[in-house]
């Protein structure tokens, strides 16, 4: 079963920010049910596990989170790598400034 990830958060326990959430090994089970054996966040915040069944509500949730550690989490880790290795490289390119004189017309 595929492991099925959204932008969410449990009414009581996040507060306002807006996390990736993924339902692992999700398995569906009505309209907006779901079984699965491990509920979590993509920063770290264990909701459930052990199977549970999840209802989704709709709450209006924006396409992205606003949860700082989901959002550089949203990114997978390869092309996490490559942006990070590209900023690198960028930071130790020497700026070159040069000076022109201004010319007449």
């Amino acid at each position: 079963m595929p492991d099925m990830r959204f932008v969410g958060k449990a009414l009581d326990d996040f507060g306002d920010d807006w996390h990736w959430v993924i339902l692992h090994d999700a398995e569906p089970r009505g309209e907006r049910r779901y079984f699965t054996r491990l509920v979590d966040t993509i920063c770290g915040i264990r909701l459930d596990e052990g199977g549970v069944t999840v209802t989704l509500v709709d709450t209006g949730a924006p396409h992205e989170p606003n949860c700082p550690q989901c959002q550089q989490a949203g990114v997978g880790p390869g092309l996490r790598a490559q942006i990070e290795q590209v900023l690198e490289e960028a930071d130790l390119v020497p700026v070159r400034r040069t000076t022109s004189t201004p010319r007449e017309v």
